[in-house]
């Protein structure tokens, strides 16, 4: 009689899946050099793109690759805001509007090495941004020493300083981005300086917004002499795009002049000539072919007294700003003027970067005069906010409910006189 083999029961058994260990962090010696390095070379690429384009798409052009690249490191420094000699002539009047393509790849760049070195102390988020700071400083600097073609080349020396300071602030505050301590940083932050500052970015933002919307209904208004400029270049599709770019860092330029111009301060368009709203526009001086610069005013009529009302504008709304911390009046007054003054100090670094030279003769000297316009812009803000603050705190008085008056004591008294 044959046996039956059994067969095995099926088992079944649960299965556990291990927990997957969290990556452990990197050292900083190891992202601090890939995020400075990472950031300063796809900065590079991003402006050898166009310098490319057109070199492949010129017939004439007899340059060779060593050139090539050259130019675009060239191209890459100044975009830095770091000055450029062609030949005698000096061109410091830069679109720094194009800073922002650094500026962001940096912030990245140390926003990811914070995460994954897992930066949970002072002294982590210090050390990774120094160093990637230093890293990218140097690399900047060999490349400004390096990327010289025939005629043009910038200084080694304003590369150094420049890509220090945008590489320090931008790495800072990305690193901590990244890191798990932003929170805790900024609560360790005063209120009174918070609020301060505060103030002063919402003073500084009123018043580019301000001068951006002015210069936009200029250029409107001057539409036709901007075509007239734009068919006379005749710069070709590659040419257009170049020139539209090249518009659009100069943006933030432009809308600082605007600034200048409103506050009363007025804008240097060549050695003894400046445009301002109070004063009877000088004699024509030759300016370069550039669509923009058809803004530039030149009689506005009475509407002109109206304009520095953008200073006392953005006051008001540092003001405003103060006021709703819930401070006592006299330490209202003295953080809107706190604010006040931090921005005006940033009103007189904005214009700075908006002025210099774009050549020789009557273009060694343009744009606006930083210390007057700062000093202007801080007189109207201060008027602004004092006024502002005077007001709420005058107003929240008086809406104050009046203190109960309190009972004598006959009255509390229970009367026993018949």
């Amino acid at each position: 009689m044959a046996v039956r083999p059994r067969l095995p029961k099926a088992c079944h058994a649960t299965v556990v899946s291990a927990q997957v260990a969290a990556p452990s962090a990197r050292a900083w010696w190891v992202v601090a050099p890939l995020a400075a390095i990472w950031a300063a070379a796809l900065g590079w690429v991003i402006f050898a793109v166009p310098v490319l384009a057109t070199w492949v798409s010129s017939v004439q052009s007899t340059a060779g690759w060593v050139q090539v690249l050259r130019t675009s490191g060239l191209v890459w420094v100044v975009a830095h805001d770091v000055p450029v000699q062609v030949a005698s002539a000096t061109y410091s009047l830069l679109p720094w509007g194009l800073l922002a393509i650094p500026v962001l790849l940096l912030i990245y760049a140390g926003s990811w090495a914070g995460r994954v070195a897992k930066v949970d102390t002072v002294r982590d988020w210090l050390l990774i941004a120094g160093s990637a700071a230093v890293i990218y400083t140097l690399i900047v600097t060999v490349v400004s020493l390096l990327a010289r073609v025939p005629g043009a080349r910038t200084s080694a020396k304003y590369a150094l300083l420049a890509a220090l300071a945008i590489s320090v602030l931008a790495l800072l505050w990305g690193v901590l981005r990244g890191s798990s301590m932003r929170p805790v940083i900024l609560t360790a932050i005063p209120r009174d300086i918070r609020v301060v500052i505060r103030g002063a970015v919402i003073g500084i933002v009123t018043l580019i917004g301000m001068g951006a919307a002015l210069f936009a209904l200029s250029l409107i208004v001057h539409f036709g002499e901007v075509i007239r400029i734009q068919q006379y270049l005749d710069p070709g599709p590659l040419g257009g795009v170049a020139l539209l770019v090249l518009s659009i860092g100069y943006l933030p330029v432009a809308a600082m002049w605007a600034v200048s111009y409103c506050l009363g301060a007025g804008i240097t368009i060549g050695t003894g000539a400046t445009l301002t709203p109070f004063i009877a526009a000088p004699a024509p001086v030759e300016l370069p072919p550039f669509p923009m610069l058809a803004a530039l005013p030149q009689d506005i009529g009475p509407v002109a007294w109206v304009l520095p009302v953008i200073g006392v504008l953005a006051g008001t709304l540092i003001g405003l700003a103060v006021t709703r911390g819930g401070f006592r009046l006299g330490r209202c007054i003295g953080l809107a003027a706190g604010a006040s003054l931090l921005a005006a100090i940033g009103v007189y670094l904005l214009l700075f970067m908006s002025s210099g030279a774009l050549g020789t003769m009557n273009l060694v000297q343009l744009g606006p005069r930083p210390a007057l316009g700062a000093a202007i812009a801080l007189a109207l803000m201060m008027i602004g906010s004092t006024a502002t603050v005077l007001l709420f705190g005058l107003r929240s008085k008086a809406t104050l409910p009046e203190p109960a008056t309190a009972e004598s004591e006959n009255d509390e008294l229970p009367n026993i006189v018949e």
